[in-house]
């Protein structure tokens, strides 16, 4: 698992799209780990789609890989596959990546989902690999598509004690909580059957029919989403709730993110939904979305690394992030306590003049502020932060004061 972090990092990577029979948003939030080891993939073509989450341990290599070498999979795909042939492209997914890169591991919960025109319903074809799960909205209702692969399984246990394993606090060996994965040699020998292993990447396989354009939909989320007090019917119902008032399926992702948080959840956390109608407004919009979440009130080495780290994964730039953090504080009607703190952070802001990338540049002096380097040379800003350093003051021992004298403030 590693260290927690003191606060949980809420940036969230979101991502829209479709086409005329899907409609699919998405969110990945780092939560309180230290590294973001999700992936997902939404692969479509005009009749059938592929989707599916990945959830890494120990690193990211794994689950990065897979999302690429699935798509690869899927463009050399004929339709449709058997139950066993899903379950052997699993197997040699799995064999690719042992024998060429074999770091760290990951789940995977996917499907195929094809439409038929002529009954005005999509059929998946669920695949699972661990435990993170797919879960589907049918008539407003939850069906639960997988099972989670632990090791106290009966049958996992078994296999894992033939294997010369053993299950100690209900993880393989003692380590790993997962019985079967993607990748983790440690548990693999590599005598060429996968079958016959303390760790296996073959898929259970389930089906289901649902109608087209009826509000169906499946959610898949890595056990992040579940790992607090947040059951497979919870998630079904938030969502439904969720889209009462709001129709963008990334928001409602972010969200079913968040809660999980609020929950209790303290890993990595990813959620996608598919809606089995038309893109509409999706067909047209970004398809990646950056939102950096809050700046915690410490300096705490950890927490900044993986707020910095988020940025990188999203493809922006520290300076980049802080400014549309900046923006997003600006643009409130009203800010608590650690809100105010937190734009503190900026001073008196940007120049009202500067613009492009000259305004995101003053924002890269603030990213070299926090990151305890000198600002660089001409700037002139007039911020919180300059002004503590040149006192010899720490922005944390300064956000400690000012919560110590709300709390006089409220006590008198």
């Amino acid at each position: 698992m590693g260290m927690m972090l003191p606060k949980p990092v809420l940036t969230s990577l979101n991502e829209r799209c479709g086409n005329g029979i899907f409609r699919v948003g998405s969110a990945c939030v780092n939560g309180y780990r230290e590294n973001m080891e999700d992936a997902h993939i939404a692969y479509m073509k005009p009749n059938w789609g592929f989707f599916g989450v990945f959830d890494g341990h120990v690193n990211d290599h794994c689950s990065m890989y897979l999302e690429e070498e699935w798509a690869r999979v899927m463009d050399n795909i004929k339709l449709p596959i058997t139950d066993e042939r899903m379950k052997e492209l699993a197997l040699e997914v799995d064999k690719k990546y042992m024998d060429n890169n074999p770091q760290g591991g990951s789940t995977g919960t996917f499907f195929i989902a094809e439409h038929d025109s002529t009954e005005g319903a999509v059929s998946l074809q669920v695949g699972n690999v661990g435990d993170s799960r797919v879960l589907v909205c049918r008539d407003g209702a939850c069906v639960s598509m997988t099972e989670d692969h632990k090791p106290t399984n009966p049958g996992e246990r078994r296999r894992i004690l033939s294997c010369g394993g053993t299950v100690e606090n209900a993880r393989v060996n003692g380590s790993l909580a997962l019985s079967r994965a993607f990748g983790d040699a440690d548990y693999k020998r590599f005598d060429g059957d996968q079958l016959n292993q303390q760790v296996i990447a073959l898929p259970d396989v389930t089906r289901i029919k649902l109608e087209q354009n009826k509000g169906n939909y499946a959610v898949l989320a890595c056990d992040g989403v579940f790992e607090g007090e947040f059951s497979n019917e919870e998630v079904i119902t938030f969502v439904n709730e969720q889209m009462k008032t709001e129709t963008d399926t990334a928001v409602i992702s972010y969200r079913v993110c968040e809660e999980a948080i609020r929950r209790g959840s303290k890993d990595n956390i990813s959620c996608m939904i598919v809606q089995f109608c038309p893109a509409g407004d999706f067909a047209d919009a970004p398809r990646h979305e950056f939102v950096p979440g809050p700046l915690a009130a410490t300096t705490h080495t950890g927490f900044m690394k993986a707020y910095w780290a988020m940025a990188n994964k999203g493809g922006v730039s520290a300076g980049r992030c802080l400014e549309l953090r900046y923006d997003f504080l600006v643009g409130l009607s009203e800010l608590d306590d650690e809100l105010q703190a937190e734009l503190q952070l900026f001073g008196e802001g940007p120049p009202a003049s500067s613009s492009g990338a000259e305004r995101t540049a003053w924002f890269e002096n603030v990213v070299n502020q926090l990151r305890g380097q000198p600002a660089a040379p001409g700037d002139s800003r007039n911020s919180l932060v300059s002004q503590l350093q040149q006192r010899g003051i720490s922005i944390n021992a300064f956000l400690d004061a000012m919560r110590a004298a709300d709390q006089d403030l409220d006590d008198n």
